[in-house]
């Protein structure tokens, strides 16, 4: 065998051996993209400084739990027009302002709240109906043929009219309505036309003189369309004077039963005087940890500014208890003091880690109140 023909046999084996090195070196870099962050995260955690009873927990967090208040309105469409509000003498129509708490858990201004401080009309009473009321009194007030440029003003001329029992001032060109007048009684010395065509004329001209009224038709209620919309949602901190931070929604849970929500400050910045952040990374995500008797602690804004302004600015508040029932994968009870305010706050062990987001309590007694635990904070966040 020649030398050339030698050299050719042997070129096949080396280019093998360089795709087998190419396909191992594939291998080791996607393993390493899927593993390496897990393992580095499993050996890099931050190490968790258990903060020592409730005063250390309140001095770390205090600035990053703020007051949230949300205001909303109900928008009007009719045939699809375009939406609009209307101010009439109608309490359920005036713009609506609720509190809750929330707390900063990002360096961009993201803050951890409930779904119904973020969209608080679909819970509560107004979830019992469609606004269907209101859908009857426009209905009943809007006639069929006013211009959807005329919608807004037509409804807050008449509005009152459906309580008053009286139709709309409306306005549409017809003929009047020609009243009969009472027949007056013949004088028998009268000359008595003799003339059977006058007679028949007159007759005519009588019954022509009763016409009925012209038929109004009004808006269909399933024309009408009735939305709530946010006008404004604002946070102020702990120690400011009522200085209010924009906000927009960032991300809402999936489904009814997991009420968590994160906002995020329209400058997507952390202010200056929020030092610590509650740190999601060190919260309690496994909730099987979380015992009965242990201990929870709570701060927010119970009350809303009610409870909140001082003269020295507005201050949050912490509440302490235990955790009185296991978990269930959602929720947690514990018998914490808490009420209308403090939805959307945070709740921590003695360390000083995030177990749950507070969300709903019994109106009628306290010391059964429940908060959301706080895997489902974290995961909105990842």
């Amino acid at each position: 065998m020649s030398e050339e023909s030698f050299s050719e046999e042997k070129q096949p084996t080396k280019n093998s051996k360089k795709i087998k090195i190419g396909i191992t070196i594939a291998i080791i870099v996607v393993l390493g993209v899927a593993f390496i962050p897990k393992i580095w995260a499993k050996y890099n955690k931050k190490e968790i400084v258990c903060l020592n009873g409730q005063t250390e927990i309140y001095e770390k967090f205090k600035d990053a739990v703020v007051l949230v208040k949300h205001t909303y309105a109900l928008e009007i469409s009719i045939k699809g027009s375009e939406p609009f509000q209307i101010e009439v003498d109608d309490s359920t129509l005036e713009p609506k302002t609720i509190s809750g708490t929330g707390f900063f858990v990002s360096e961009d201004g993201k803050i951890v709240t409930n779904h119904h401080v973020a969209e608080p009309w679909l819970y509560g009473d107004e979830t019992k109906n469609s606004y269907s009321y209101l859908k009857e009194h426009i209905a009943a007030v809007l006639p069929d043929s006013i211009k959807a440029e005329d919608y807004k003003a037509f409804i807050e001329k008449n509005w009152n009219s459906y309580y008053e029992g009286e139709e709309g001032d409306y306005e549409e060109e017809s003929e009047e309505v020609v009243q009969t007048e009472t027949p007056k009684t013949v004088d028998s010395t009268a000359v008595v036309a003799s003339d059977n065509s006058e007679n028949t004329s007159n007759d005519s001209s009588a019954e022509e003189a009763v016409t009925p009224e012209k038929v109004v038709n009004y808006i269909k209620v399933d024309d009408i369309t009735i939305t709530p919309k946010t006008v404004e949602i604002s946070v102020a901190l702990h120690g400011s004077k009522e200085d209010w931070l924009k906000c927009k929604v960032y991300k809402i849970a999936d489904g009814e039963e997991v009420d968590v929500a994160v906002l995020q400050l329209n400058s997507e910045t952390l202010p200056g005087s929020v030092t610590n952040i509650v740190d999601l990374e060190n919260a309690v995500t496994d909730d099987s940890h979380i015992k009965p008797g242990t201990n929870a602690i709570l701060i927010g804004y119970p009350m809303g500014m009610t409870l909140a302004n001082t003269r020295r600015g507005i201050k949050v508040q912490i509440y302490e208890g235990q955790i009185n029932k296991e978990s269930d994968g959602v929720s947690l009870q514990y018998n914490v003091t808490s009420t209308h305010g403090a939805s959307g706050s945070p709740v921590f062990n003695e360390c000083g880690q995030l177990i749950a987001v507070n969300y709903a309590g019994y109106d009628a007694a306290q010391g059964y109140n429940f908060g959301i635990v706080a895997k489902h904070a974290a995961a909105l966040i990842q």
